[in-house]
Parts: C-alpha cells; structure tokens; sequence
C-alpha cells in the first residue's frame, strides 16, 4: 500500500473514528477517577448484647461478628468498626435460645453478610452470696513479730452462675505484708485458694491495714557461774541450774548458756554460810524471770603461829 492510499485510508469517515476515540477517552476518565467504584470489604465487629434480665446471665455469645459491606470503594476505605453496629436482642428469653445477629451498617453501605448470622446459647440464673475476706500477705514477714490485718469491708458480696458460685469457698485478698495500709482487689477462690472464673466480687476494692505485735517466748537456758577469784570460800551452791528468760525468738534460739557472777559483800563477812545474790547477763531485748542466788560458804582463814 502506497503512503497516499495509506494516508486516504486514515482519513476516511474521520469524523465517526474521532467521535469513537473521544469517547473511549471519556469512559476511561469515568473509570479511573468515579467515586462510584463498588467493593467490598469483610472486618469484625463487637456484638452488643442487649435486653437481659438482671437475674441471667448469657453463654456461649461470641465477642466479634464478622461482618461483610460493600459500597464505594472511597466510602469503604473511610469505615472503621465502630461505625457498625451488631446487636444480639434477648430480651424476653430464657434457657436455651436462638436469636439473629443485627447488624445495622452506615449509610451509603450495603450489609452483604454477616458470621455467625444467629447465635445459639444459654441464659443461665445467677445467685449471690456474702463472704467473708481472707488476707494473704505476700512478701517477707517479721522475724520476732505476729501480723494483725483488718480488712474493710471484710464480707463482700460475690455473684455468678449458681454452678460457679458453688466453688466459691472464700474471697482472697493479697497484700504486702511491710506495708501498713494498702488496697487490692478481693478475688473469689475455691478451697484450694485458684481464683473461680466468671465470678463477680462487690466491692472490686479492700482496703487492709496491717500491724506488727511483738512476739515474745519463753525458753530455759543452762546456766554457768564464773569461778570466784578470792580465798577462803568454801561451797558454792546454785540456786538454779538454768534460767527461763523471755525475748524475742531470733534471740533466744542464738542462745546456748549465759554466764553469771556472784554479787561479793565489799569485806569479807565472818566465816559461815551467805545466801548472795547471783548477776546474770542477759542480750538486750531480753528478761530474766526470777531471781538467781548462790549459797556461799566462807571459812575460817589459817592462823599462822
């Protein structure tokens, strides 16, 4: 084909080939820039539960429904979750149910589908129960010291399914044993003290307040008396063989004997036999029940001629 014929050929009905290529053009422009684009597009949407009766509980309801949509492209890239709405209705209903899953999109946006499109569950009875607090103190406790804690409130209300609640054996609350006062939450356990899930505790707070009595016992320890460094004493006679003494545990259990002394006149008395009174030493914090005495004999010194 000749460039001539080539160039007749191109121009012929020109106007109709001009008019098709504008409107390929056009449609192409619609395509690519309408905000009519229709998508779709699937997210989770947390279901909210609504009409039950204060005496029931639900179970078996899924958090989350996954929800379908579809719409403009634009107007589906802007939705978030929140803007959709899914409700599981139960009011009137007991036991055993079967309800739908209402899920009510924005405007401009077509609900396609919705998973689980009804929910089939259980509306069980709760009961609640008052229970005394237990307090555990955590941490190290005081070596020489017993802890008094008061708990306030020290009953609180727990309520669940009355299957739940028949675990329940006591409300745990758990605090430092060094601090004086201090707030946590209580929390149901059973027997064993493992917290009994789905079981709720009234008030959600305790407030405890802890105090350290000092603890003392008693405990009798072998005595030993120093040797006496003077002459003419004779006898020396125990009164006791040991002593009871009372102190803090730490202390006493660090002791295997203590030492004692007789208490000597300033001058030597005439010979015979003294009653004296005997010193004991004793570690700080701790007391010496009763009295120790020694009998002393002094002799007569030799006359020398």
């Amino acid at each position: 084909m000749t460039p001539k014929e080539l160039w007749q050929r191109s121009i012929f009905r020109w106007p109709r080939k001009l008019a098709a290529l504008g409107l390929a053009f056009l449609m192409w422009i619609f395509v690519t820039g309408s905000d009519t684009t229709i998508a779709q597009r699937s997210m989770l949407v947390p279901i909210t539960v609504e009409g039950i009766a204060a005496d029931l509980v639900p179970i078996g309801i899924p958090e989350v429904a996954e929800v379908t949509v579809s719409g403009s492209s634009q107007r589906l890239d802007r939705l978030r979750p929140e803007s959709v709405e899914a409700v599981l209705d139960l009011s009137g209903l007991s036991g055993d149910f079967t309800a739908p899953v209402s899920v009510s999109p924005p405007q401009g946006v077509v609900l396609e589908r919705v998973n689980p499109a009804e929910v089939l569950g259980i509306l069980e009875r709760v009961a609640t129960r008052e229970v005394p607090v237990t307090i555990v103190h955590l941490g190290a406790q005081p070596a020489d010291g017993r802890l008094h804690s008061l708990a306030e409130p020290d009953v609180v209300t727990v309520r669940g399914r009355s299957a739940r609640l028949e675990r329940v054996t006591q409300v745990l609350v758990a605090v430092d044993a060094r601090q004086e006062q201090s707030s946590a939450a209580p929390f149901a356990a059973d027997a064993t003290g493992r917290p009994v899930d789905d079981v709720a505790v009234t008030p959600n707070t305790v407030t405890v307040t802890t105090s350290v009595e000092r603890l003392l016992v008693r405990r009798e320890v072998p005595l030993r008396l120093l040797p006496l460094v003077i002459n003419h004493v004779g006898e020396v006679v125990l009164s006791h063989e040991t002593v009871e003494l009372v102190g803090p545990p730490s202390v006493l259990d660090q002791l295997d004997e203590l030492v004692g002394a007789i208490a000597l006149p300033t001058e030597r008395p005439p010979p015979g036999r003294y009653t004296l009174a005997v010193n004991v030493a004793t570690p700080a914090g701790v007391s010496l029940l009763g009295e120790v005495t020694a009998s002393v004999r002094y002799e007569q010194p030799n006359m020398v001629p």
